[in-house]
């Protein structure tokens, strides 16, 4: 009886302290897309171009990217709990700070602060699921997580839409600020942990790579388009900075994160479909919005109102995903997915040539089902094969594909979108008409890397049904 109680007890705790992490998975995602509806409104406030404002989401992502890649080291030196309180913390500094900036570069500052705080949640819930759940259930679990990391982001265009029409664009930092003050109240109740921290030094020169080499990635793919020597050397610098980072990896006695898991012939691929989706999924996220609003003219609400059905249809794929990965493996989800994802660009190239708002909508609905049907089975694929030991490293390389897709695919397809709307006007195109056109080009650009994927998956998938996953 006392078993059962004692049981029963822990799979309680178990629960809250999974519920408080997927809110928090939620609420870091919901913060990667807080500004998208704003950047119109943002871009006349403070006098910036869209290849300025869209730092805003650029900014903040090189900044997750920064944290989640130390989050290897900080999940072993510190308690859950001082990680999970510090991040809260922050979140909200940084939500205030943009709530309140007079000028543009302030509001940047505060992004990076939220940046900071939130780059947390991520990986810390997936470390949460990794170490505690049983591993027959990891797919179904991560799934539920990777659920609330794009629903996150999925949701927050809906919700900010409405308050940038009615209240301005200052109102979407309060939904983060109340948000994250509830999370801190709730954590600090549930979120114990008793893991003895280990006293490692952190390797700063590794951060420092970190920060330059996805900084000069995105920079460079933002700016590949409009000066394209400045873009390529920015894009060699940064392949170098990145080579030099992870060959440091390999030769510190304790690495900031290990690179051992790329020498899984299970992992690599599944984490560059990773960022293979993820970019297309964040990439829609940031341009949809400007679509609507500059090319089609709507409102942010309005806007908004019609990212409902794609938010809805990428929840759902993201949740039964899980489930029939665990059942059915790899093949063929991963590639059905992306083959969805691939017809939903395609209507929406489509659409965007015709100026038809609607063939839009409709690839937008196709293109976030897709990217739901592949991010949690590619992400499950490669974590339930790794070796225990490699458990918190691979869940720091896992959420770096996230976040360093979620740099790369705004960065570049911003930049192809203003490029090829900039020609449009110069061409005598209206302005309306320049935006369309814009956007067809980066549907375009992002159809070729979607395509890649597709390829990719179906290699990968076929290869997975006769590799079992590592028993626990």
């Amino acid at each position: 009886m006392q078993s059962d109680a004692s049981s029963a007890s822990r799979g309680s705790s178990l629960t809250a302290l999974l519920g408080v992490f997927y809110a928090c998975g939620f609420l870091a995602g919901f913060n990667e897309n807080l500004v998208n509806m704003a950047l119109v409104a943002i871009m006349g406030a403070f006098s910036v171009d869209a290849v300025t404002a869209q730092w805003l989401v650029t900014g903040y992502m090189i900044a997750v990217t920064v944290v989640v890649t130390c989050m290897a080291y900080l999940y072993r030196r510190f308690s859950m709990r001082a990680l999970f309180l510090t991040a809260s913390l922050l979140s909200m500094a940084g939500s205030l700070g943009g709530l309140v900036a007079p000028n543009f570069a302030v509001l940047m500052i505060g992004r990076l602060v939220q940046a900071a705080g939130t780059g947390v949640f991520i990986p810390l819930m997936m470390n949460v699921i990794v170490d505690k759940v049983p591993h027959q259930n990891m797919g179904t679990y991560l799934a539920v997580g990777s659920c609330m990391i794009t629903l996150g982001p999925a949701t927050a265009p809906i919700v900010t839409g409405f308050l940038v029409s009615d209240w301005g664009w200052r109102s979407v930092f309060v939904v983060p600020l109340a948000a994250a003050a509830l999370l801190l109240v709730a954590g600090f109740v549930v979120v114990r942990d008793d893991r003895p921290g280990q006293r490692k030094a952190l390797d700063g020169l590794s951060v420092l790579l970190t920060a330059l080499g996805v900084t000069l990635l995105s920079w460079g793919l933002s700016e590949l388009t409009l000066r394209p020597v400045a873009g390529m050397a920015a894009l060699a610098a940064a392949v170098g900075v990145l080579a030099l980072f992870a060959w440091r990896q390999q030769r510190l006695a304790s690495p900031l994160v290990s690179m051992a898991p790329f020498g899984q012939r299970s992992f690599w691929p599944a984490a560059l479909l990773v960022v293979i989706t993820m970019m297309t999924y964040f990439s829609l996220s940031v341009l949809a919005p400007l679509y609507f609003e500059e090319a089609a003219g709507l409102t942010a609400s309005l806007a908004g109102l019609l990212m409902v059905a794609p938010v809805l249809a990428n929840a759902t794929a993201s949740l039964v995903s899980g489930r029939v990965l665990d059942r059915k493996g790899e093949w063929p989800l991963l590639p059905a997915g992306l083959l969805v994802a691939v017809v939903g660009l395609l209507a929406a190239l489509g659409g965007a040539v015709q100026q038809s708002v609607a063939m839009v909508t409709v690839g937008l609905f196709f293109g976030y089902l897709g990217t739901g049907m592949v991010l949690s089975p590619a992400q499950t694929a490669g974590l339930r094969r790794l070796p225990d030991e490699l458990d918190s490293h691979g869940v720091s390389l896992m959420s770096m594909a996230v976040q360093l897709a979620a740099c790369l695919g705004p960065a570049a397809y911003v930049g192809v979108m203003s490029s090829a709307a900039a020609r449009a006007a110069a061409g005598g195109a209206a302005g309306g008409a320049a935006s369309a056109t814009g956007f067809a080009w980066a549907m375009g650009a992002a159809l070729v890397v979607a395509v890649a994927g597709l390829v990719l998956a179906a290699i990968y998938a076929r290869a997975m049904r006769s590799l079992p996953a590592a028993g626990r």
